[in-house]
């Protein structure tokens, strides 16, 4: 054979391997982005195996090459990836060994109830809302939590209203957890401090412990519920703290409508005095004190307004159409207003 064909047979057998790597190389067969779920403890190759059977990738052995030549075999992370159809081989490995797995993006507004909450995260994930309201009703081991028959959802009042980035592959007790986790990072030890005599004070929290002192953290949370139900207004969450306190130490029902609705378990714009008679300890027409837990789940202001009620003698209130209220000191001038209003 003479030279110069064996140089043109070894410049065409570069060229054709070189196009088969570019081939290899580039990006997948897939039409429309696709989900993987990496399973925890998966070894490369069978990550690989994986890949290749879904399609992600055209070469099982050209992956673990790459793997292995970055020294990547143990740094592949477990999750749920979204796979676009642009990506390449070298994209889908970068991809697995940063760990950007697939989020979804949800906002918890405060006032939510564990029930809201549930129907908006199962428009949003695989899961029924039944399947989140499971986990709801358990009390998975915290010591703030009550466990208490006639509490409905132990979860109420402590899954954190705000906006959360939850990796697609999460089980509906998983995302709970991240959202009682958000509670307890940023409310749990605050709350301690703020109901122990001797604890100290933060500057950007003011607490009245001449009213609160002998509270629990379930017991504040639940008068914050009932605060972010009542008040729509942030600057009123304070007086209406203080009515709920000051009929608390009275020894009077605190008739609270929101946990009339709580019941109900959907909006009505007319509380009827039917529905003041249901029989349920959630019904604070019908029983003395406190609900047997939060009705909703409160924000932040509603928080600061049960740790640090107005300082005012207040018993009663009523709503005015903008969403204000108007509180009286007695129940004489109480109807008087209303009746002063209506004309």
């Amino acid at each position: 054979m003479r030279r110069n064909e064996l140089i043109y047979i070894i410049i065409v057998i570069i060229l054709a391997i070189s196009i088969k790597l570019v081939d290899l190389m580039g990006p997948n067969n897939l039409e429309i982005e696709k989900q993987i779920i990496i399973k925890s403890g998966s070894t490369a190759r069978q990550i690989a195996e994986e890949l290749y059977r879904q399609e992600i990738i055209k070469s099982r052995v050209l992956f673990n090459l790459i793997i292995n030549f970055k020294g990547l075999e143990n740094s592949l992370k477990a999750g749920a990836y979204n796979i676009k159809p642009e990506y390449n081989l070298l994209d889908v490995i970068d991809l697995l060994a940063s760990g950007r797995v697939a989020t979804f993006r949800v906002t918890i507004p405060e006032g939510y109830t564990v029930e809201e909450i549930a129907r908006r995260l199962a428009v949003l994930t695989s899961y029924s809302e039944e399947e989140f309201l499971r986990y709801a009703r358990v009390n998975p081991g915290k010591d703030y939590l009550k466990d208490d028959e006639n509490i409905i959802y132990p979860l109420e009042g402590f899954l954190y209203p705000d906006t959360y980035i939850i990796p697609t592959e999460y089980k509906p007790e998983e995302i709970l957890r991240v959202m009682l986790s958000v509670f307890e990072s940023r409310w749990l030890e605050r709350i301690r401090t703020a109901l122990d005599p001797a604890g100290e004070k933060e500057a950007d929290l003011e607490v009245n412990r001449e009213v609160v002192s002998g509270y629990s953290i379930h017991e504040i949370i639940t008068i914050a519920s009932l605060i972010e139900k009542e008040a729509k207004l942030d600057e009123e969450k304070p007086l209406v703290a203080a009515v709920i306190y000051n009929r608390l130490r009275m020894n009077m029902y605190l008739q609270i409508d929101a946990c009339i609705q709580y019941i109900l378990g959907e909006r009505k714009e007319r509380i009827l005095y039917s529905d003041l008679r249901i029989d349920s300890p959630y019904n604070t027409y019908l029983y003395p004190g406190l609900p047997p837990g939060p009705i909703a789940n409160p924000g932040a202001e509603s928080i600061k307004a049960a740790l640090n009620p107005a300082d005012v003698d207040y018993l009663f209130y009523f709503a005015l159409s903008d969403g204000s209220h108007v509180f009286t000191r007695s129940y004489s001038e109480h109807l008087r207003l209303q009746n002063e209003m209506r004309r």
